[in-house]
């Protein structure tokens, strides 16, 4: 079936979930793109200015899509790769798009996604972007002391790969222990939870952790601030030193929010 006529099949679909099961819930998606220079060549300013002026609003135009983060890695080894691993960097690439569509099905037709997603480029033109894809399902929004409104200006992303039945107790220390100890912190605005959705978009990544915490923070300098002072952001304690030395893989990344964007009356604003 192509995929036109999944469009089509899934815009009836929604049309008699509203007349006959108006109160139906959806769950938030995430689709996280990691972007780097293919060939080495872009220097930062104009990757920055093609992913602003063309893909950005292309992805806004997008049925579904609610938001759009661009982020920018701190880490000096996500810079670059090499000729050897196709220029790839490590740590997720120096830039990342994170598009938060309304509902994890609609994924599944976004043709701009796919697109992305697979590297799809007209006859022999050179492609001048590498790109890494994954989808993810809302699984837990947990708010700060600053509240809804607030926004941060850098994010620290946790990937954990638990440990075979190790998922529930990871989900129980998020709920139980670890968010609150968050929140209590001066740089924490709010922590969304995700796991790994597969099968959605074609040419994604349907490999590696599948769980993902988003940390949404006040800045980078005063993360960095306050782990001088007290040391560490989070105090270990006996159930997060089990949970981080059971876990098949944790890895830590801190990304600078370099754009925040919605559509609104057919027009790409910047918040």
């Amino acid at each position: 079936m192509s995929l036109r006529r999944h469009r089509s099949v899934q815009h009836l679909s929604a049309f008699f979930s509203r007349v006959f099961a108006p109160t139906l819930e959806t769950t938030e998606g995430l689709y996280w793109l990691s972007i780097w220079s293919a060939d080495g060549s872009l220097d930062s300013d104009s990757f920055k200015d093609v992913l602003q002026r063309l893909v950005i609003p292309h992805l806004l135009k997008d049925e579904g899509v609610s938001l759009v983060w661009k982020l920018q890695n701190t880490s000096p080894a996500a810079r670059g790769g090499n000729t050897q691993n196709g220029q790839r960097p490590q740590y997720g690439g120096p830039c990342a798009l994170l598009v938060r569509m309304q509902d994890i099905e609609m994924l599944w037709t976004s043709q701009a996604l796919q697109k992305l997603a697979v590297g799809r480029r007209d006859g022999d033109q050179v492609r001048i972007f590498g790109t890494e894809a994954k989808t993810y399902e809302l699984v837990q929004r947990f708010e700060g002391k600053r509240g809804p409104k607030a926004r941060g200006n850098c994010i620290v992303a946790v990937l954990i790969e638990p440990a075979e039945d190790q998922e529930r107790d990871v989900d129980a220390w998020y709920r139980r222990e670890h968010l609150a100890m968050i929140a209590a912190t001066p740089v924490h605005i709010r922590s969304t939870r995700y796991k790994l959705r597969t099968g959605l978009v074609h040419g994604a990544n349907d490999g590696g952790s599948t769980m993902l915490a988003l940390h949404e923070c006040t800045g980078a300098q005063a993360l960095l601030d306050y782990a001088i002072q007290h040391g560490q952001i989070v105090k270990e304690t006996p159930w997060s030193k089990r949970v981080f030395t059971t876990a098949k893989s944790v890895e830590r990344t801190i990304w600078d929010v370099t754009g925040r964007f919605i559509e609104t009356d057919v027009k790409l604003d910047k918040l």
